[in-house]
């Protein structure tokens, strides 16, 4: 018989008044799937998605691509599912958004089985579930694919590993260290941040499975339950090691600088506390980013009310405060973490983007229960002090609890309706894909990067176009020669063709009627600058092409030289141009010349004429472009 069937003889009213607890936090779970429903399929892909996106693609499922760290990140099962998404269905986030709300569904089963198992099925785990589905903190890592296939598994990892440590704390029984380590491995699979967990399980052991000062309970932690400790230790250390000879990339002593108090304060005062009562309410937009900005109403008014749940919480139950370390310790991890590996390249501002404290609203869950709920077989369980004007009124409970999902609700909205709305990727991709897909040709693209608003500069080269189109292969092709024609994408995302910005040019050739003649001997041409500068929206990177225009007897292979390269290509019958790309660059940043070329190779007595030989990067054809030619 299934659990959630009626026993024989036993009407469903019964068996839902019996079962209330469990059909609440059932319903609670659908709402908030469904309203993650809504904010998930209405987003799109965002900057490092591509990143992901690209290096996969391009590697196929590779082990060594997968384990590669990416900034700092090691998530090997992050980098597979972002592989198996675009193989499925390449830009289409319908599929992303599947996996994202799969994942959020798992994490939301992991605390409801996690609370049931640390506290038992009561009312009390009701508030704790509540404030992790509705939490604004968590609204951003559901809907970015790079926050959430971070931050989700890590969620589930966070519960589930917590549910089966109690367990073991409670039987002393080995398996359950085993399943513990399972669960860490499988977040660590997804992100290094996992190994906090090992942090919230010594401090679940040492809070409430111990008694006396720091050190006689750590004493007594070792004692009990060695076996455990032994093999934590052990896969904790391993991983620390590897993690740091093969992925650090930023230096901890960086931590200790002079933003410390302004991270610290953007993350607590004007990210943590705001959330903890609904808030921010008002974000600041920055692009598609949306910062929490709340008013300085809205933050004392967050500051009051969380400090009256928690005196009154205190005031009604003893051991209570203790709980209340777990979330502040995460916040100092995350507030060091930001300013050692983020704010000292990316400025302090970074420090209030929700995905750096996103296991937060995990975190502040679990802590509420250990706050309120005495946790099964500890030694020093949460115990009823005096009664309570809150805690003993469930309508009032609920009230707290509905208003502050009220407030969480409009927060979150607003960061949604912002996100949905102002993606400048989607809309590039739309154009891209549609045009591609349009043309009955193969398009002959110009390998640039794509524009900073939907990729930085930082990923190159997985933000070129080469990378980015895998999945297209058969619609587009990025070739080292092209006789006549190769197009661009513009920032909008539309294809069209272009001219060479003529950095470099040969002077007119010695024959009046032919300009510089080729034929079976090889000829080199000088090409001198022009004076002409690089275009101000030059994309970084971009490869300096050599255009020949010319005048040919007849098709034969032809050989360029340009330095140290040789580039292989045909030519065709009659006057066309021929396009050769190099690997030299002309960007704002840099200007590599090509000074000369050699010209060989012709075949068949094939003979050309050529008195137009330019070289710089490719430009979109504008009035402007064409004044500068």
């Amino acid at each position: 018989m299934s659990v959630t069937e009626a026993p024989a003889g036993v009407s469903s009213r019964a068996w839902l008044r019996s079962h209330a607890v469990l059909v609440t936090a059932g319903a609670m779970i659908v709402v908030q799937l469904a309203y993650r429903s809504w904010a998930t399929y209405g987003a799109w892909y965002h900057y490092d998605d591509f990143n992901f996106m690209a290096r996969m693609a391009g590697a196929g499922p590779s082990p060594a691509a997968a384990i590669e760290p990416y900034i700092g990140h090691v998530m090997p099962a992050g980098m597979y599912l972002s592989w198996l998404a675009d193989a499925i269905a390449p830009y289409d986030f319908r599929v992303t958004a599947t996996l994202l709300l799969g994942m959020q569904a798992g994490a939301a089963g992991a605390l409801l089985w996690t609370l049931v198992r640390m506290f038992g099925v009561r009312p009390g785990i009701l508030p704790p579930l509540a404030f992790y589905l509705f939490c604004v903190i968590t609204t951003p890592v559901a809907i970015w694919w790079a926050a959430g296939v971070n931050q989700l598994p890590w969620h589930v990892a966070l519960f589930a590993g917590l549910g089966t440590h109690a367990t073991y704390l409670r039987t002393r029984e080995l398996r359950y260290v085993l399943m513990t380590v399972g669960w860490s491995v499988f977040g660590l699979a997804f992100y290094e941040k996992t190994v906090l967990l090992f942090a919230a399980i010594a401090f679940v052991s040492l809070a409430y499975f111990a008694s006396g000062t720091l050190g006689v309970r750590a004493v007594t932690v070792l004692r009990t339950y060695a076996r455990g400790v032994a093999v934590y230790a052990g896969v904790l250390g391993v991983y620390l090691v590897a993690y740091v000879a093969f992925a650090l990339d930023f230096a901890p002593g960086a931590a200790v600088n002079d933003g410390l108090d302004q991270v610290v304060w953007n993350m607590v005062g004007r990210g943590y506390v705001p959330a903890l009562a609904g808030g921010p309410v008002r974000w600041e937009f920055l692009d598609q980013a949306a910062l929490p900005d709340p008013g300085s109403a809205v933050r004392w008014a967050a500051v009051a009310a969380v400090a009256l749940v928690v005196w009154e919480i205190r005031r009604a139950r003893t051991r209570s405060l203790r709980a209340w370390l777990l979330p502040a310790a995460f916040l100092a991890v995350n507030a060091l973490l930001v300013l050692a590996g983020r704010a000292t390249y990316l400025g302090t501002q970074v420090s209030l983007d929700y995905r750096y404290q996103g296991e937060l609203g995990a975190v502040t869950a679990v802590a509420l229960a250990l706050a309120v709920l005495p946790l099964r077989g500890a030694v020093e369980p949460v115990e009823r002090r005096r009664a309570s004007e809150l805690l003993d009124h469930p309508r009032r409970v609920a009230l707290v609890v509905v208003t502050t999902i009220a407030v969480a609700a409009v927060s979150s909205t607003g960061f949604v309706r912002h996100w949905q709305t102002h993606d400048p990727a989607q809309a590039y991709f739309d154009n891209l894909l549609g045009a591609l897909r349009a043309d009955p040709t193969r398009v002959v693209l110009d390998d640039t990067t794509v524009p900073v608003v939907v990729m930085g500069a930082y990923s190159y080269p997985d933000n070129t176009l080469s990378h980015l189109l895998t999945s297209y292969s058969d619609e587009t092709s990025f070739p080292r020669a092209a006789v006549d024609r190769v197009s661009t994408v513009t920032d909008s995302g539309t294809v069209v063709p272009t001219v060479v910005t003529p950095l470099e040019q040969a002077a007119p050739g010695p024959q009046s009627q032919c300009g510089y003649r080729i034929e079976d001997r090889p000829r080199t041409i000088t090409l001198a600058p022009t004076g002409i500068d690089v275009l101000p929206d030059t994309r970084e990177h971009s490869a300096v092409w050599v255009r020949i225009g010319y005048l040919a007897s007849g098709p034969s292979p032809v050989t360029v030289q340009v330095g140290d390269e040789t580039i292989s290509a045909t030519i065709v019958g009659g006057l066309h141009a021929l396009y050769l790309r190099t690997g030299l660059v002309a960007d704002a940043g840099t200007r590599e010349q090509v000074s000369q070329v050699t010209v060989s190779g012709l075949q068949g007595g094939a003979a050309l004429c050529t008195n137009d030989l330019t070289a710089g990067p490719l430009a979109p054809i504008t009035s402007a472009t064409q004044d500068a030619s």
